[in-house]
């Protein structure tokens, strides 16, 4: 099997992860003097002493798609005990799921990763979903552009062929938005279906550009040898990204847990920018292939190339998770536009950054 094609299938990325809590600290035995006369013990059956051990409580947490390095902030939360700390015990669920928001609405599953506008969306439709807390700061979908083709603004889109893997998720609603902020409608250009191929379309010149994400397939043609050129999304539209999506219920019954999977998840996050080489290692256990002999390297570029992308002043700003208010605002502004969304959907029901903590910086 050809490289460009493992590594296509290896890192398949999803259409966009909350603040650093120390653990309790060890609690030291007291010596005893010898002289001294030893403590009476108190009989077995006498509960009044018996110190109560609360369980963690167990959560799945959905991820969606294949195992990946792009998920180290959640594998390190996991690893360093970070969860732990917060008396949570995190299982990850991966995999495909067209229905994923609508389970977590209905609370069959606890907590999901998804994108704010496609939250919005479901939202939109009656699926009380609320989101917690930021994972991507910057909507990581990209154009790439052939040198070849001469797309050298997205205005020069007009009259070109485009890739994407179906007219849907992320990289379609980034397409739309970019041409959006060309002033340019989607017939102006052709939009291909070309399945989880679009490294190999624009290496054979099939299309003249491709959406993709700008941790993955701009990585992989560059090591192909093939000149492009990105345009990201998020330098023309400031949509909100992935991060910790749950349901109404759950946050109105359960805040705590809520609050808790958010620290810890941005604990991790924090970590991870702080020393990708070791999250690297701890994200090797939870997607093995990432560390194989013809992988490793790139996947190492994978995540150096997201960690910029989980970053913003923004988040600098008021602290890891944190989601600005006008990217909310700018994000309903374009989904109406493009027709995704026609019923009102009020803002302030469907995010909060109360689990948010300001402190040092994520750097």
């Amino acid at each position: 099997m050809k490289l460009s094609r493992i590594l296509c299938l290896v890192l398949l990325i999803p259409a966009l992860l909350l603040v650093a809590c120390g653990g309790s600290p060890a609690t030291q035995r007291p010596t005893q003097d010898a002289a001294a006369a030893p403590t009476p013990v108190a009989p077995a059956d006498e509960t009044s002493a018996a110190t109560v051990v609360a369980e963690p409580a167990k959560l799945t947490l959905a991820l969606g798609y294949i195992p990946s390095v792009q998920f180290a902030p959640f594998y390190v939360a996991a690893e360093r005990g970070y969860y732990a700390d917060e008396g949570l015990d995190v299982s990850f669920q991966h995999g495909i799921e067209p229905d994923l928001l609508k389970l977590v609405g209905a609370g069959k599953l606890h907590y999901a990763v998804a994108s704010g506008d496609e939250m919005l969306v479901a939202r939109s439709q009656g699926v009380p979903l609320v989101y917690t807390g930021a994972y991507f700061q910057k909507y990581p979908v990209v154009l790439i552009a052939s040198e070849k083709s001469g797309i050298k603004t997205v205005s020069d889109l007009k009259g070109k062929s485009v890739g994407v893997p179906g007219l849907f998720g992320a990289t379609y609603t980034g397409l739309k938005a970019l041409l959006d902020s060309a002033d340019l409608k989607e017939a102006d250009v052709t939009a291909r279906s070309i399945g989880f191929t679009q490294v190999q379309a624009l290496q054979r010149e099939q299309v003249d550009a491709v959406m993709g994400y700008a941790n993955n397939e701009p990585l992989q043609l560059k090591r192909l040898g093939v000149s492009v050129r990105t345009f990201p999304v998020w330098e023309k539209t400031d949509l909100v990204s992935n991060g910790i999506v749950t349901n109404e219920a759950n946050l109105q019954g359960n805040a705590e847990e809520v609050g808790a999977l958010v620290r810890a998840t941005m604990r991790g996050l924090k970590e991870t920018i702080r020393d990708p080489e070791a999250a690297f290692e701890m994200s090797v256990q939870y997607a093995p292939e990432a560390g194989s002999a013809e992988n490793r390297d790139l996947q190492m570029e994978v995540l150096s190339a997201s960690i910029p992308l989980w970053q913003s002043e923004v988040s600098e700003a008021n602290g890891a998770g944190y989601t600005d208010p006008k990217a909310w605002e700018e994000t309903l502004r374009f989904l109406r536009r493009s027709g995704a969304i026609r019923n009102d959907v009020d803002l302030k029901s469907a995010y909060t950054n109360r689990f948010v903590e300001k402190d040092a910086t994520t750097r």
